[in-house]
């Protein structure tokens, strides 16, 4: 009789969850590292911009298109704003979805382990009734050879 794990459909929904939580921390995550990346890209930005504000205004730059520029930099700032808030608000999501992959993790492993153990056991159990049959087998050669 062939190992059988009674709770192999638990473990296979325990397999399913996980794989989802997986997925959907690396999505928080993803989403986290593009905003912190947006952010990190907009402050070169603006960094350089002021910079070339600075070396175009020696060179003679118009009002207006300095003007142009101020406005620009103004939008990137509030743009920083959000963004700051898009990360303020994925941070916790996504230590949501850690803690929720974690605990998957966790229950899976559980189920792995006791399927594990109980595989041990069979098998132990398994050996022991071969070895008995084997003895019986011998015992009852003998027992011919001592009879013929």
């Amino acid at each position: 009789m062939a190992f059988h794990f009674v709770l192999e459909p638990l473990l296979r929904l325990r397999h399913s969850v996980e794989r989802q939580r997986k997925l959907a921390l690396q999505n928080a995550a993803s989403h986290l590292a593009h905003a912190q990346t947006a952010i990190v890209q907009l402050d070169e930005s603006l960094a350089s911009s002021v910079t070339a504000d600075a070396s175009s205004l020696v060179a003679g730059r118009r009002a207006a298109e300095l003007h142009f520029a101020v406005e620009l930099r103004e939008q990137l700032r509030h743009l920083r704003l959000r963004l700051q808030q898009d990360v303020l608000r994925l941070e916790p999501l996504r230590t949501q979805a850690a803690s929720a992959y974690q605990q998957a993790f966790r229950e899976r492993e559980v189920l792995e382990s006791l399927r594990a153990r109980q595989h041990r056991a069979y098998q132990v159990e398994r050996d022991r009734r071969e070895q008995q049959r084997i003895d019986a087998a011998y015992l009852l050669q003998r027992w011919h050879h001592r009879k013929g």
